[in-house]
């Protein structure tokens, strides 16, 4: 019994030692899971924003050619203003009472390390409608 009190004494500083080590085994990865988290957030909502502007460009166009230029547009700004990859999808009738459906997609990359690139990619897409007003005067040719 006694010499198990003795060793038991002797290892002093040995458990927090082990407990720094498994802690580091915990916190590394979160160290990079947070960082991935909010670069997803940031793309979602990058996604979001750019879909609901190009939407209201194209709704308040006066014909589908001029809608498609001004979600163009928007889309443009957006990009700008986020630096993310945003793709368009424009969809939907323009005529008077019709509803007008914009996609916006964009990739987020995992991780990337420098002189090795990036590690896999996530597809974030964002989505919104809006009606073309009915009693709005569109240009010849566009109403059905």
């Amino acid at each position: 019994m006694t010499l198990l009190r003795r060793r038991l004494r002797d290892e002093q500083g040995q458990g927090l030692v082990s407990a720094l080590i498994l802690l580091a085994g915990v916190l590394l990865p979160l160290l990079f899971l947070v960082p991935l988290f909010a670069r997803l957030e940031q793309g979602r909502l990058a996604a979001e924003q750019a879909a609901r502007d190009a939407v209201r460009a194209a709704v308040e166009a006066p014909n589908p050619n001029a809608a498609q230029v001004a979600a163009a547009d928007a889309l443009a700004r957006a990009r700008v203003q986020t630096r993310e990859p945003l793709r368009l999808e424009l969809g939907g009738a323009f005529a008077r009472g019709g509803v007008l459906t914009v996609r916006v997609r964009t990739s987020v990359a995992f991780a990337s390390l420098p002189f090795v690139g990036r590690f896999g990619t996530i597809e974030l897409s964002g989505r919104a409608s809006a009606p073309v007003d009915r009693y709005r005067s569109l240009l010849a040719g566009s109403s059905p």
